[in-house]
Order: C-alpha cells, then structure tokens, then sequence
C-alpha cells in the first residue's frame, strides 16, 4: 500500500495506517506539488522543519490551528487533507472559493438523483 492511500476506504485506511499518516501523506504529496521542500515549507510556516517532517509521517498528530496554517501556506483547504484518496483531495481542492462551482455540482447531482438508476 502506497503512502497516499488513493482510492482506499477511509475506514480500511484509518486500520491500515493512522489518521495522523494520512493526513501527513496528504499535506507531503499537496507540498511537493507546490515544489516545496520540507525545509522550504517549515520556513513560510516558522516551524522547525523536524516538526512538519514528523505531520506528514504520522508521527505527530497536527492540531487544527496548524493543519490551516499548513492548509492556507499550501493554498488548499484544509478539508482536502482530510479524505481519503488524491482526486478527492483535488476536487476539494478545485472548488474552494468558488460558491458558483458548488451551486454548479449541487444542481448536476440533485439532477441525478432524480433520473434514480
């Protein structure tokens, strides 16, 4: 199984690895597609880069306050960190700050559910 756990359950992933990894591998892979380093990161955040090290493997849960500070330096909200595979992460990711685009999906998906299967 791969660090970022793509398209596994959250309750399979959450018994294969901790909440704590999972969030950790998430803000690692959101990081490194910002072309960020460990280091580089800590910097913007003034945290030792030992800390953040230890949030994206797991072995130090993150307190909420930090997950948004990580969350915002990473332009992300902090709720794509939190599900469970990367496109989900992504589709977070794409309509924050966009009420338009929700509205958009809320109407394609009260449309499907009402043609039923």
């Amino acid at each position: 199984m791969g660090a970022s756990n793509a398209g596994v359950p959250v309750a399979e992933a959450a018994t294969a690895i901790s909440i704590e990894a999972l969030v950790g591998a998430r803000i690692a892979e959101a990081r490194r597609k910002a072309g960020l380093t460990v280091r580089d990161l800590a910097a913007t955040l003034k945290m030792p880069h030992t800390t953040l090290n230890n949030y994206e493997t797991g072995r130090r849960p993150i307190p909420l306050d930090r997950l948004a500070q990580i969350a915002g330096a990473l332009r992300r909200p902090p709720a794509s960190f939190l599900v469970e595979s990367a496109e989900e992460a992504d589709l977070i990711a794409s309509f924050a700050g966009s009420v338009e685009k929700c509205l958009q999906v809320k109407l394609v998906l009260a449309a499907l559910d009402e043609e039923g299967p």
